[in-house]
């Protein structure tokens, strides 16, 4: 049996509550480490367990247990992406020789057939259907009021849903999600205090961005991008300036992209576009490149704006969308067509 034990030594403290609470764990904070990870370990492969991995997982690590199960080899090498819903439920781990290398162990990957089940997968499918319009708000929003969510079912999905309901179901999800009770909101993980009270403040001057329902719910990815022309000039200029042989064109791009996005000074900038191979030819090469970094930041969404881009706020026209045709599949990823779907909602 893998000893998960010394896997679960490199959690943290708040990260072993998180997973004591997922695991079903009962009065987890009374608990020292040592007694946390024994009462996780205990739980690890209970039925009730592994089913509630099965309808919470995202669809990327779904894959992986389902592929890892028919070929163990498969699930011995893996990126934190490949088990994310995996890993925070305590049935992945990072190597403890190979940093960045995931695998999934043994024991649930001979669970797999036993849960994979009609009456499952449907399961999941409806949990993930309003999961993915959960997430579409947080990686639009940042910070999101229960109303706006509530709001957004009906709007999209023509579903009628209290604000109890969606906090239920928030709390029902093993992923990271503050509930903030006294503002009645939902705020996105890893969002510090400051940048809250920023953002939040910001907030409350702008109507919330709700874009086609097609659009919207790919936002459910916390890699999408809503890429504008001059994200694509940015694109092809890191492929014909920056060292690929340190990462691949797309890498570098999130890479300088994120630096953008996240406020870097313009020396900083400077500085790791020369760290990735290329040095700036003159003063004007380099308010060239800056010029087009400004346009990329007036065309990113941004938390404050709640969801809407510099350019959004500057402009009266407004841009159609593109539509989902009745017949597509539908976006929220249930497998009916969109007229079926959620498409009855619109």
């Amino acid at each position: 049996m893998t000893n998960t034990a010394a896997y679960l030594k490199k959690y943290d403290l708040e990260d072993l509550y998180q997973l004591a609470v997922n695991t079903g764990v009962t009065n987890e904070k009374a608990l020292d480490k040592d007694g946390l990870i024994e009462g996780i370990r205990g739980n690890l492969l209970n039925d009730d367990v592994i089913k509630y991995a099965f309808l919470y997982s995202d669809d990327a690590a779904l894959s992986s247990w389902e592929q890892g199960a028919a070929d163990k080899e498969y699930a011995e090498n893996l990126s934190l992406t490949d088990v994310y819903g995996l890993y925070i439920m305590g049935h992945a781990y990072e190597s403890l020789n190979d940093e960045d290398s995931f695998f999934i162990i043994d024991e649930v990957l001979e669970k797999f057939d036993t849960v994979d089940t009609e009456e499952n997968r449907e399961a999941r499918t409806a949990v993930q259907r309003q999961l993915n319009l959960i997430r579409s708000a947080l990686h639009l929003y940042g910070v999101v009021e229960f109303k706006q969510i509530v709001h957004l079912f009906k709007k999209y999905y023509g579903m009628d849903v209290t604000i109890e309901e969606v906090v239920d179901l928030v709390s029902a999800s093993p992923y990271v999600i503050t509930i903030n009770d006294k503002n009645k909101e939902f705020i996105i993980d890893d969002m510090t205090n400051e940048q809250y009270e920023i953002i939040r403040n910001t907030q409350q001057k702008y109507k919330y961005y709700e874009p086609e329902f097609g659009k919207f719910i790919k936002f459910s990815n916390p890699g999408y991008i809503d890429e504008s022309a001059a994200h694509e000039s940015l694109k092809k200029w890191v492929s014909e300036h920056l060292n690929t042989d340190v990462a691949s064109d797309y890498e570098l791009y999130l890479h300088v992209l994120r630096m953008i996005i996240s406020g870097r000074k313009r020396e900083d900038i400077s500085g790791e576009i020369k760290n990735l191979g290329h040095t700036f030819q003159s003063e004007t090469d380099e308010n060239q490149f800056f010029e087009m970094i400004r346009d990329v930041v007036k065309q990113t969404r941004h938390f404050q704006y709640r969801g809407k881009s510099e350019a959004d706020i500057g402009q009266k026209t407004i841009v159609k969308e593109v539509k989902v045709g009745r017949n597509d599949p539908c976006p929220c990823g249930s497998g009916k067509k969109y007229k079926k779907c959620c498409g009855k909602a619109v």
